[in-house]
């Protein structure tokens, strides 16, 4: 598994504005490898809040056949052209990858 993280500072008290931008997807639900995108919010900083979005893969391959694709370029086409509505308030942002080492599941046993 491979999980790709994008950490994004926002302003204080702007975080709905970016959330509601995940609430529908854009193509990412198809690609070939895709598991599940959480999208994670952070409003403990008094400075600043934070906003994760998490892509979980099947591999870093799956992962870079998205960014490759039509699909990726579409979704982030208004972040790429300047016309963003959450741009502004987007103070930076982090992407991280990392390979799933070690994984444990929910216990199916009975208690």
């Amino acid at each position: 598994m491979w999980i790709v993280m994008n950490k994004l500072d926002v302003e204080k008290g702007k975080i709905e504005a970016v959330t509601a931008r995940f609430q529908t997807t854009k193509g990412i639900e198809s690609m070939d490898g895709f598991v599940r995108m959480q999208v994670l919010t952070d409003t403990s900083d008094e400075m600043k809040d934070q906003v994760v979005i998490m892509t979980t893969w099947r591999d870093a391959a799956s992962f870079e056949n998205w960014r490759d694709s039509g699909a990726y370029k579409h979704a982030h086409k208004k972040r790429d052209d300047g016309t963003s509505e959450v741009k502004p308030i987007v103070l930076g942002n982090t992407v991280t990858q990392y390979e799933v080492a070690i994984e444990h599941g929910a216990s199916t046993d009975d208690v």
